[in-house]
């Protein structure tokens, strides 16, 4: 989930709180370049507030004033817009991007709005299940649909058969935690898998820790602090963060659980306490554990606890980077904490944190099937 949704989450419940109608305009398919991809979001509100993208600028101005028409008659439509060719481009813009690109407007309720502060609250997966073109002879809406959370079907409006005959497809794509365009008998269906935001756990509340816990703030990130020392780790030096745990290293199993979506970076400048961290997070299921220091320092770590009887396994030392960090010639808090943020990413997108002239095909990882 990015920081995109979680403000439409909160400004939708702002909005509706004053009984202001809204719209929301969501990317349900993306065929050739587009800068924004499939689940890219706007929320609109009649007084013209907006909340979220779903171009680079191109195609809003036009989305506004179809959203006119859905605000008046409650209709969820979609709308394709084609660039593929330059000189037929959205208003003769000549821009460029040579894609098509579909975009659902519809009514949001609160039913749809509450599903994603759920998984956002209890860091579930969930998938939604909208269709998008529907069959002349089933009588369906544009806009109808299922979601599913980490365990059970949460809602739906589908018939009976219409539900029966797409939720395995929407069982697999979840478990998959893969996106996917379904076509059936009964129209076409886009179905959205969406996973709760990146926690990042940073050990450690040093003056190198603030410039990392902002990026990681800017991008959407949920950000725990943990140190054993409470001057540092306060509400006033980290007045956004999502938890601050004061502990010793040592009791770590007791106060903090990792999942599957979580992230460490140990930057407590102390070797005794980053030899328990990193012990700690070797044995969690954290998807990047990020060492700050110089290589031999962590090779000693783990000779230590090699030594002792205590040896980890190959995939439990792919997860480990120390150095933490890309190649990018850091050497401010700053541009330290943008090379920690930029290797997390690459890793948590499987890339190698390369120059994109240099990649071959899309420079998305276009994580929708057809």
């Amino acid at each position: 989930m990015n920081k995109e949704l979680q403000e439409i989450i909160t400004n939708f419940e702002w909005l509706e709180s004053s009984s202001t109608k809204t719209v929301l305009a969501t990317v349900v398919d993306v065929k050739g370049s587009s800068y924004r991809l499939p689940g890219a979001r706007m929320l609109i509100g009649e007084n013209g507030e907006v909340f979220g993208t779903v171009s680079g600028g191109c195609l809003e101005a036009d989305v506004l004033e179809r959203a006119h028409r859905v605000l008046q008659t409650g209709t969820a439509e979609v709308f394709t817009y084609d660039t593929a060719e330059q000189e037929n481009s959205v208003f003769s813009l000549n821009m460029g991007c040579r894609g098509i690109i579909r975009i659902l407007l519809e009514r949001p309720d609160s039913q749809l709005i509450n599903f994603f502060r759920n998984l956002y609250e209890t860091r579930q997966n969930g998938l939604v299940a909208t269709l998008i073109e529907s069959s002349t002879k089933n009588g369906c809406k544009i806009g109808e649909r299922l979601m599913l959370n980490a365990k059970n079907l949460v809602f739906s409006n589908f018939s009976t058969q219409m539900q029966e005959e797409i939720l395995p497809d929407c069982i697999t794509a979840q478990n998959k935690k893969q996106s996917k365009h379904l076509i059936t008998n009964n129209g076409e269906f886009f179905l959205e898998f969406i996973s709760p935001p990146i926690l990042l756990i940073i050990f450690g509340s040093g003056f190198d820790a603030v410039p990392l816990f902002e990026t990681a703030k800017l991008l959407g990130w949920r950000v725990i602090l943990v140190d054993h020392r409470a001057a540092f780790a306060n509400k006033e030096r980290f007045p956004k963060a999502d938890e601050i745990i004061i502990t010793h290293p040592r009791n770590l199993a007791e106060k903090i659980f990792i999942d599957e979506n979580t992230v460490a970076v140990t930057m407590m400048h102390n070797y005794e306490h980053d030899k328990n961290i990193l012990r700690f997070l070797l044995n969690s299921n954290a998807r990047y554990v990020g060492a700050l220091g110089p290589k031999r320092r962590t090779e000693n770590i783990l000779k230590e606890w090699s030594d002792a009887g205590e040896n980890y396994s190959p995939q439990q030392l792919e997860r480990l980077y120390a150095p933490i960090g890309l190649d990018i010639g850091a050497d401010t808090p700053e541009s330290i904490a943008l090379s920690i943020i930029a290797e997390i990413k690459s890793v948590l997108e499987n890339r190698k944190g390369c120059f994109l002239r240099e990649r071959k095909g899309s420079i998305y990882n276009r994580n929708v099937t057809a």
